[in-house]
Order: structure tokens, then C-alpha cells, then sequence
């Protein structure tokens, strides 16, 4: 892998992991549509651990604030039940991981599947969308453990190429009577157990797969690692802001075009 195909890959998944257009179906058409070999395992460990440290680094008062909080006896309850919440909304995804996700690796990773899934969630985002009320939920710290468990149950669903993490979760949080805003944060927040956990698994099998090499250089892991962060924490500002004052419409249109593009040229 030359060092363009890594920057191309980087800006990929920095975008994608955030914005709700679905991070693992842009990584299956990557190298279908420009042509080079699939990234390998190493290449994808160094790209989930840069998203992670872009969302702590954008995150980091509120993630210090939540580690403070369940680690002192005397806490802020507010930001002690946010972290548990966090962890509450995990479980569903951790649990469908490990049990489905090397089924969907190899049954569910299709040009088509992508693109049907693609156009299929853009219509429950825009229902979702639709749906926000003139009195939401507008802090994270105030939410119901049935919202919680909701927008968990949701991002287990993520693990299928073509809905995207962020925007399931985002949708959920709106079914759920969250202000896009706090939907929109809270899917980040819940971003950080999941991607932590996602980059440690995969981390393991570097260790545990028989036989696998390091078929990158270090240089192109290191430029791979640097644009992800910088792409990434990017990305998390612009949802953050478009969002708030758009919804999700303009990422309904963008996953629409694209569906309808691979269904017709793959």
C-alpha cells in the first residue's frame, strides 16, 4: 500500500466514523472502486485507534469530568450517571459483536447489501428527523435508562454495513426525545467504549490470527494514524454544528445518491 491509498483511507474512515454515512460500507467500496488490495488487519487497528483518540481529545472535559465522577466517592452524580449510562448502552453491541460479527463479515459485505442498507436507514433517519419535539431532552446527564437502553439496542444494529453507527444512534436518540444536539453528542460519547473495544479486539488478533504479517510500513501507519485524527476531530465538529442547525437531511441525500451510484455502476 502506497502512502496516497493511506491518506485516501485515513480521510475515509476519519469522515465516515462520525458522519452518518457509514464507516465499514466506505471501507468495503474503497478498494473495489479505486482499485487496491483491501487495507489489511494492521491498517485497520491504527485507523480505529486514532478515531478513538480523536473523539477522547474532542471530548476530553467531559470524559475527564465522567472518570472523575465514578472513581471519587463525593462525584458529580450528573456526570456519574452519564458514565454508567455509557456503559449500560454498550452492553447490546458488545454482546451482538461477539456473537455476529464474523457472520457479517463474511456473509454481509456486498456492494449491494451496502447500498439497500444505505437507502434503507435513510428513511428511518428522516423519519427520525421528522419526529424531534418542541420540549426534547436537551442535557445527556438527564437521560432515562429506557432512552439509554434504547439508543444501546440501536448501535448493536450498526454492525451492519450501510446504517452507520453514528447516525442509528443519532436517530434512536430522536425517537427517544432528545434534542438533535444531545443526540447527536451523546452518540459520540457512546462512541468511545465501542470504538475502544472494537480497536482492542482487533488489536488481539494481530497477536492471535496464525501467520498474519505487517504488510504496511510504519511510515504509511503513522500518516494513516495522523490524517484519521486530524479528519476525525474535524468531522466531529461539523455533525456537532450541522446537526444542530440542518438535521440530518444533507446526510440523508449524500447516503441516498451514493446507494443509488453502487447499484448502478457495481
Amino acid at each position: 500500500m502506497d502512502y496516497a491509498n493511506t491518506i485516501l483511507l485515513g480521510i475515509i474512515q476519519g469522515v465516515t466514523e462520525f458522519l452518518p454515512v457509514s464507516s465499514s460500507g466506505h471501507l468495503i467500496l474503497a478498494p473495489v472502486v479505486f482499485g487496491f488490495k483491501d487495507q489489511g488487519l494492521v491498517m485497520d487497528v491504527i485507523l480505529h485507534l486514532a478515531t478513538l483518540l480523536s473523539i477522547i481529545m474532542f471530548f476530553r472535559q467531559d470524559l475527564t469530568n465522567i472518570v472523575k465522577a465514578i472513581i471519587s466517592p463525593n462525584g458529580d452524580p450528573a456526570y456519574k450517571k452519564l458514565g454508567w449510562s455509557l456503559l449500560i448502552a454498550t452492553i447490546p453491541a458488545g454482546i451482538v459483536g461477539l456473537v455476529f460479527e464474523s457472520w457479517i463479515e463474511s456473509n454481509l459485505r456486498s456492494s449491494t447489501f451496502v447500498a439497500c442498507n444505505l437507502i434503507f436507514w435513510s428513511l428511518v433517519f428522516w423519519i427520525a428527523d421528522k419526529k424531534v419535539t418542541k420540549t426534547p431532552t436537551s442535557d445527556v446527564r438527564e437521560m432515562s435508562f429506557a432512552q439509554i437502553f434504547f439508543i444501546g439496542c440501536a448501535q448493536a444494529v450498526a454492525l451492519l454495513p450501510g446504517t452507520s453507527r453514528s447516525g442509528i444512534t443519532i436517530a434512536a436518540g430522536l425517537f427517544g426525545n432528545l434534542s438533535r444536539e444531545a443526540a447527536a453528542r451523546f452518540s459520540f460519547l457512546l462512541g468511545t467504549p465501542i470504538i475502544l473495544a472494537a480497536g482492542a479486539h482487533k488489536s488481539l488478533s494481530i497477536f492471535t490470527v496464525p501467520g498474519i504479517q505487517l504488510d504496511v510500513g510504519l511510515g504509511e501507519l503513522a500518516t494513516g494514524f495522523l490524517i484519521t485524527f486530524a479528519v476525525g476531530y474535524l468531522s466531529i465538529k461539523i455533525l456537532l454544528d450541522v446537526v444542530k442547525r440542518l438535521g440530518l437531511l444533507p446526510f440523508i441525500i449524500y447516503r441516498i445518491l451514493l446507494a443509488a451510484l453502487i447499484l448502478i455502476y457495481y
